[in-house]
């Protein structure tokens, strides 16, 4: 009996670290003091005519926003030329690049039409507006036509990078018949890419992990107390 005490403070011992190890591994938030914290976001592909010049944007800061009327939004830098033209031609293209056109989605990002032309680095084509090229060979693009913009706030010194929402209606769909599988989009054959500003790097989407509006998801959240079933 003896002998047995010093092995079962032993492994009591060696069991309360293995518990204290889990603890310490567990999930832990903390507060930190910038902004720079953003969560991926998908790369689009602004495309605009400055007068008769192609142009072409890199941005992430877009997003859907309704369903009938069908709506995107993308915030624009109001110093860029891309901002000018939409101003002027009230028009405006998405187009979705893939990984393989990474070097000149981050070219385009980086250079303004100001002062560069890129209307040679993709191949473009155009559907019923000749004032909204797209990139052939995208994943999917999108003629779309303004409805609304907002000005998010005033341009100074303060804030030189100031932004406007432009509020778009789908006009039209142009899809890559290589990436379309079962009526879907194939995102394992036409890799969309992916933009995070903390690391300041591209990305792209991993595994399908299953399908979305399973029912038997719900089953995680309790029903309040005296609701019908």
């Amino acid at each position: 009996m003896k002998k047995t005490i010093p092995i079962m403070l032993m492994l009591i011992f060696i069991f309360s670290n293995v518990i204290a190890s889990e603890k310490t591994e567990e999930i832990q938030m903390e507060k930190v003091e910038t902004i720079f914290y953003d969560p991926p976001l998908p790369i689009a592909l602004i495309g605009t005519k400055a007068g008769e010049q192609v142009n072409f944007m890199t941005a992430a800061w877009f997003t859907r926003l309704e369903i009938d009327p069908y709506l995107f939004g993308v915030s624009i830098q109001k110093k860029h030329l891309t901002h000018k033209a939409i101003m002027e031609n009230n028009c405006f293209s998405i187009s979705i690049p893939t990984v393989d056109l990474i070097p000149q989605v981050d070219a385009v990002g980086m250079l303004s039409g100001k002062d560069y032309d890129k209307s040679e680095v993709f191949d473009v084509f155009y559907g019923d507006n000749e004032k909204s090229p797209m990139v052939d060979g995208s994943i999917v693009s999108f003629e779309c036509e303004v409805v609304n913009s907002v000005s998010l706030i005033e341009a100074d010194e303060v804030h030189p990078n100031a932004h406007t929402l432009f509020i778009a209606e789908v006009k039209n769909v142009w899809v890559n018949k290589n990436g379309v599988k079962d009526n879907a989009l194939d995102y394992e054959t036409l890799k969309p890419i992916l933009w995070t500003f903390s690391p300041m790097s591209y990305w792209t989407i991993g595994e399908n992990l299953g399908q979305c509006f399973d029912k038997d998801n719900v089953k995680l959240v309790p029903k309040k107390k005296g609701e019908a079933k």
